[in-house]
């Protein structure tokens, strides 16, 4: 019976000491060992204190979106898992667990600094066909743009954008007569202010571009010879083009093509001396159509410039933007008559000195001169006549 005794008493105290042992080697770790803020390829690392993270990031970094990184003892955990966090909008709390169950809390509470920035980024004027982005000074906080006369300065849809963070008074939103000079005042998230003054006034002041120098001239309109080598009568329909380049924003109202004399029959030097009627179409430097307009020539015309009425258009062009106008005789190859565009074939710069072009249609290719695909440039600088209001 003692010998039962002993050997139950020596299990126990065996047990006993094993359990103390085990618990003796499990960690009592319980720190964060490092803290860091990821955005993008950014990477922001934070001191530790006892048992809080402070610290501020420059105000261009942005809390959000954002992974958070943080190292703890072997065998320790964190509650809550900070990859499950992508944002910080105030104070932090997490909880590290030791291995042995002993829990330590820490306090994260990091900020972005207040920004600085003040600025009114763009300033654009919305109508019912265009956008219009003004022109703005950084240094002076004057805004201005000049936009087409259509356009009512007292009731005007004014979109603005400004510096994230800050704030704007008066509301741009409810701003709509901008007859007179608006004021704008943007202050900075830090509490710093900067006043824009808004002026838009009409475009209102007329303008006018002639090219009228001629030493060469080309075909324009259709053909009747029977005779010409590789050309069948009545089959084709030549017309003629001009890059239209401005140097200041304008409202075109009058764009007019020059011809050296009237419509005739070439084959029988037969003048047609009856109405007929040229087409003009405006494209874009992608060659997207703006506008098309068309117009009346008289059977008694007998050579000079021919007008194209542009107003109701509501056609825009940007300063320093390639514009392409080509312009031709409607249903030329039915008719079989012909004129010719005059050009100039001497070098220069500026608005007479842009690309000429020439189109060529044919019944027989079933082309058309509505297509740009029949239109190519042309070594001569055609005259040209441009009226408007900048």
């Amino acid at each position: 019976m003692k010998t039962k005794i002993y050997q139950f008493t020596l299990l126990f105290f065996s047990l006993l000491m094993f359990s103390c042992a085990s618990e003796e080697s499990l960690s009592s770790e319980n720190t964060i060992q490092s803290f860091s803020i990821t955005k993008e390829s950014i990477k922001k690392e934070f001191t530790i204190g006892e048992s809080s993270i402070t610290g501020k990031v420059e105000s261009t970094f942005e809390l959000t979106d954002i992974t958070i990184a943080i190292s703890i003892p072997k065998g320790a955990k964190i509650s809550p898992d900070p990859t499950t966090i992508k944002s910080i909008s105030g104070p932090l709390a997490f909880a590290v667990t030791a291995e042995n169950g002993e829990i330590k809390n820490y306090t994260v509470d990091i900020n972005r600094e207040p920004s600085t920035d003040n600025f009114i980024l763009e300033l654009n004027v919305k109508t019912l066909n265009l956008s219009f982005s003004a022109d703005i000074n950084k240094e002076t906080g004057l805004i201005t743009r000049r936009i087409p006369e259509i356009n009512d300065l007292k009731n005007l849809n004014v979109e603005v954008k400004f510096s994230k963070h800050a704030t704007i008074t008066p509301d741009p939103k409810t701003i709509k007569d901008y007859s007179l000079p608006v004021n704008f005042t943007v202050k900075s998230e830090s509490g710093v202010e900067k006043v824009y003054q808004v002026k838009l006034q009409h475009m209102d002041i007329s303008i006018s571009r002639s090219c009228s120098e001629a030493n060469a001239w080309k075909w324009f309109g259709g053909d009747d010879r029977t005779n010409a080598p590789d050309i069948l009568a009545y089959d084709r329909n030549v017309g003629t083009g001009q890059t239209v380049i401005v140097d200041k924003n304008l409202v075109p109202s009058t764009f007019r093509i020059h011809l050296a004399e009237g419509f005739s029959y070439d084959q029988e030097r037969q003048e047609y001396n009856k109405p007929v009627t040229l087409k003009l179409i405006v494209r874009d430097a992608n060659l997207n159509v703006l506008a098309s307009t068309t117009t009346e020539v008289s059977g008694q015309f007998n050579g000079g410039f021919i007008p194209f009425d542009l107003q109701k258009l509501n056609l825009y062009l940007e300063a320093n933007k390639v514009y392409s106008f080509y312009w031709y005789l409607v249903d030329g190859e039915k008719l079989g008559i012909s004129a010719s565009s005059s050009g100039n074939t001497n070098a220069g710069s500026g608005f007479c000195f842009n690309t000429g072009y020439s189109g060529e249609s044919k019944v027989s290719a079933k082309t058309t001169l509505e297509d740009s695909k029949v239109w190519y440039k042309h070594e001569w600088h055609f005259n040209i006549e441009l009226e408007g209001k900048e």
